[in-house]
Formats: structure tokens, sequence, C-alpha cells
């Protein structure tokens, strides 16, 4: 299984409508994917972020599903340009030497195939995770 975390903060200038219109996108994601096997979305408590999502996935090409997957593009449509502080990254109970390498390639194969969630998360001023080459 790989559990795909995100965790967010999002700026001061963001609505508490363009705050939950990105809760509730990140919330369609895990109802609308099928390579979504749970999901939870919420307030984190006890880290330094204000938001968290952690979608649940069997394998790598249930995560390259779900990065690629319409709803997740939607959500980085509505709230990249919101995030202030953003970590994205991947934790699996396999124990496959090469697994991060090969989750770190559907990463960057994902913003291949769509340059301006590359371009968005680039933009994020404090983006930590896969995805985006120094």
């Amino acid at each position: 299984m790989i559990y795909h975390i995100n965790r967010a903060t999002v700026k001061a200038t963001a609505t508490p409508e363009q705050i939950e219109a990105v809760l509730e996108s990140w919330r369609n994601q895990g109802r609308s994917n099928p390579a979504v096997k749970s999901f939870v979305v919420g307030r984190e408590h006890g880290g330094d972020y204000t938001y968290s999502a952690v979608f649940v996935v069997e394998d790598l090409d249930g995560l390259f599903a779900y990065l690629t997957h319409p709803s997740t593009y939607e959500t980085d449509r509505l709230g990249l340009n919101l995030g202030e502080r953003l970590e994205i990254f991947d934790v699996s109970d396999d124990d496959d030497p090469e697994l991060n390498a090969k989750i770190q390639d559907l990463h960057r194969r994902r913003n291949e195939l769509n340059p301006q969630v590359a371009r968005m998360l680039a933009d994020v001023p404090s983006y930590t995770g896969a995805g985006v080459d120094d």
C-alpha cells in the first residue's frame, strides 16, 4: 500500500470559501477516483501545517492513476495558488529498495504530462516534496 500525504498551510489572503472549496475538492478526489482505497481530509493536529489529506492506493499503478485523475488536477487548479506552505510525500510498506526512485519518477511524469501543475507547484512559496526539480 502507498499512503500519499499532502500537508498545507494556506495564505492569509485565502477566504473561508476558497479554503472550503479546496477541502471539498480533496474529498471529491477520494470519492471519485477508483484508485483511492480510503482517504481522510481535515485539519492537522500535532503538526505544523493547517490542513492535511491522506489518500491510500494499492500500488504504483494506483498512485499514478491518482496523480493523473481529473479530480486531482481540479484540486491543483483550485488550491495550489492558495498555498503558503505545502509538503507532499508518500509512505509505503513495500520493501522494494527502488520504490523511492519509482515514486519520484511517477511524480515527474505527471508534471511532464501537465506542465501547468509543475509551474503552480514551483510558485508555492514553500514547497517540499516530489515532482519539482530544484
